[in-house]
């Protein structure tokens, strides 16, 4: 049975993007489009780009659901992501209604689309360009996506390593916090005083001790890991809470 409809995707770029691998590197990030979670399809991996890839990839999608009740999904996945880090960046989603409402069938909408956390929080943007109309021919076989962190299938440009090959080198050990996590013996500054210092735009410092250009990067690495602690602390208790609600990845 032909499908009833067809969506093309240009998936153009991404900027500002959470870097869920802070501890190993850059990010190297790809995206997974579907309208039907069955049929899932993927850009190439954008090695250079980390928190704001350009991709400039079309894939089309056939799907048999009617379009009012269709919705574009988009997932910006990190590849070859360590044990210890979560592969999702972001996703971001588009009802086919409003392609259709706003330029018609066979239309091309242009849209920057807000990506949230797994959390639900906003973070970065994804910009898009949609299209929705009847097939007018068979419909080039996409991509079919791996699981996540796995890069995609290897393109005529794009070689992709041997399924389960460390592509991006494995990650260092760390026998410490890695570097911009809080250290609190080492200095006896507070979570709060370095909150309080990014909001004022000073550095916290130990009392009775000047604030030399040490401290000062001192301050802005702590302050950095104070980010980094705040954010994964929100993400977990946000998806401890999706995990009670049964969530399930697949069906983001």
């Amino acid at each position: 049975m032909g499908s009833r409809y067809e969506v093309e995707v240009t998936v153009t770029s991404a900027k500002d993007l959470k870097n869920v691998n802070w501890r190993h590197g850059p990010l190297k990030p790809y995206a997974v489009v579907w309208v039907d979670p069955k049929n899932k399809c993927s850009t190439r991996v954008d090695e250079d780009g980390d928190t704001s890839p350009h991709w400039e990839e079309k894939v089309v999608i056939p799907f048999n659901s009617p379009i009012e009740d269709s919705t574009l999904h988009v997932d910006i996945v990190h590849a070859n992501a360590a044990e210890d880090t979560k592969p999702l960046i972001g996703s971001a989603k588009l009802p086919l209604r409003n392609v259709l409402d706003d330029v018609g069938l066979g239309g091309r909408l242009e849209r920057k689309l807000e990506l949230k956390r797994p959390s639900g929080r906003p973070q970065g943007k994804l910009e898009v360009s949609v299209s929705v109309r009847e097939p007018r021919y068979r419909a080039p076989d996409p991509y079919y996506a791996p699981p996540y962190g796995v890069p995609p299938p290897a393109t005529r440009d794009y070689p992709a390593p041997p399924y389960g090959n460390q592509y991006y080198g494995a990650p260092p050990a760390y026998s410490a916090p890695p570097s911009g996590y809080p250290a609190y013996s080492a200095r006896r500054i507070t979570v709060s005083q370095v909150t309080a210092s990014r909001r004022t735009g000073t550095v916290a410092t130990t009392p009775n001790r000047g604030t030399d250009s040490k401290g000062a990067l001192g301050g802005l690495a702590l302050a950095e890991g104070v980010d980094a602690l705040e954010d994964k602390i929100a993400d977990d208790a946000a998806e401890r809470v999706e995990d009670d609600l049964g969530y399930d990845g697949d069906d983001f």
